[in-house]
């Protein structure tokens, strides 16, 4: 695009059926683009504090310096009395500049009330010192105090009750990591169960399938097989909670407040997926209460590294399942692309499911191709073509507690998946470095979907 003028490549577009006043929609600029990210690319910067100064003093008597942040005041005098002055004497505006340079501290000037009696004058050396003297203690006296308040609104801490003791002398001492994986064909569950996985999820494009995934888990003995529910529940869908239930799992993966409801009372195993958005203590303790019976939750993908660390150290650790590998999902919708390319067909009952026997991708604007998969209800997802990694932070996560990981396939044939499972079980157990991990797989290493989407300005 320039200026006010588009172009496509040639042949790419056909101009017949377009007509004089259809809406165009342009969906990148990578100009735009660039200049928004300059807007969160840091950290934004902490509000400063206000504070106010009083200088007082006289010809032959020190220079006395008040600062007062939060109505806390400080008060420190000069080592050098004051002087007459012969030229530019301590004026408002002098003082003004010398005592509002505060870069650099958590402050910033709102006041000054110049008292000085007389054209008097100390060096600008013994100001900037005062003024460091005065800003030193307002930190050291006022602390956390000092920062801005809001009222009226009461914290997260408050509306925590005291977090839970820990449940067992398993979980007081040492406790081996568990690695579960996410598959989506056969052939990965194969090759997984091969490989010693033992805690299995799986998510099939078409859940009629999952018969067969529990039969072949359960000929191996101490594997325990989970099945995926649909990530969104519409009405008049609860027959997929139906056949999934038929299907004898270990367990569930829920993915919705539907799922949940249903499975309530059953006496399959219940595990929390990322959709249900546990993003901080306050919602994993709502749905960790009993009734619900959730063993754990899988924590939400808007939080980086640093916020995961902080929710583990501020709810039962125990509780939360950190997704370790994957390839994010970038959007989820109602529109079944197979349905629309593939098929004449017009939805499941006469479209003959193209989805079971073709791959679909978007290739973007870059060259990489975003796989798109298909659900139950024929609701497509679009992954990012290229597989992420929390591997460089496994280790901190470790140290805060967490010990239940998840590395999530896509379309990796058997033997992919066997090596990614491997991988990330010595990574676990200490014997295979981080780096080592993200150059082998060749993923990106990151957590979550950006550096950081909850980021407190």
């Amino acid at each position: 695009m320039k200026e006010d003028r588009l172009g496509f490549e040639r042949g790419r577009i056909d101009f017949a059926r377009v007509k004089v006043g259809d809406a165009v929609y342009q969906t990148d600029d990578p100009r735009l683009d660039a200049a928004l990210q300059k807007t969160f690319a840091h950290d934004p910067a902490p509000t400063p504090t206000p504070v106010s100064f009083t200088v007082e003093g006289r010809e032959g008597e020190p220079l006395r310096l008040t600062a007062t942040a939060q109505g806390v005041p400080v008060t420190a005098a000069s080592q050098i009395v004051l002087e007459k002055a012969q030229k530019q004497p301590l004026t408002t505006e002098r003082l003004r500049d010398q005592l509002g340079r505060l870069g650099g501290t958590s402050f910033e000037l709102a006041s000054l009330d110049n008292r000085l009696e007389g054209a008097v004058i100390v060096p600008v050396s013994e100001l900037n010192r005062l003024r460091r003297e005065v800003v030193a203690a307002l930190e050291e006296q006022g602390g956390a105090d000092l920062a801005p308040r809001r009222e009226g609104k009461p914290s997260l801490k408050a509306l925590l009750p005291t977090r839970p003791a820990i449940a067992s002398a398993e979980e007081a001492g040492p406790m081996s990591s568990v690695l579960s994986v996410l598959c989506r064909t056969l052939d990965q569950l194969d090759a997984l169960l091969a490989a010693g996985a033992r805690h299995l999820y799986v998510d099939f494009e078409d859940i009629r399938r999952y018969r067969e995934a529990v039969a072949r888990v359960r000929a191996v003995p101490d594997a325990l097989i989970y099945l995926a529910t649909p990530r969104i529940q519409k009405a008049a869908e609860q027959g997929f909670f139906k056949l999934i239930e038929n299907a004898m799992p270990n367990g569930v993966l829920i993915r919705n407040l539907g799922a949940l409801d249903y499975f309530r009372d059953t006496p399959l195993r219940k595990q929390g997926d990322f959709s249900l958005n546990i993003a901080n203590p306050l919602t994993a303790q709502l749905l960790m209460r009993p009734e619900w019976g959730l063993e754990g939750v899988a924590i939400s993908y808007d939080l980086n590294a640093r916020q995961v660390g902080d929710l583990l150290r501020a709810a039962p650790a125990r509780w939360f399942e950190i997704v370790i590998h994957q390839h994010m999902p970038l959007f989820h919708m109602e529109h079944c692309v197979f349905a629309a390319f593939l098929s004449e067909g017009t939805d499941h009952t006469n479209c003959g499911r193209p989805c079971d026997r073709h791959a679909v991708a978007l290739r973007d604007r870059v060259g990489i191709a975003h796989p798109v998969l298909a659900d139950v209800g024929c609701r497509n997802t679009v992954y990012h073509g290229r597989a992420q990694s929390g591997a460089a932070f496994a280790s901190d996560f470790l140290g805060a507690g967490a010990r239940r990981f998840r590395v999530e396939l896509l379309r990796e044939d058997a033997a992919t998946a066997r090596s990614v499972y491997e991988s990330y079980r010595a990574l676990l157990d200490g014997t295979l470095p981080s780096d080592a991990l993200i150059g082998k797989l060749q993923v990106a290493s990151q957590l979550g979907v950006t550096s950081g989407t909850l980021t407190v300005l």
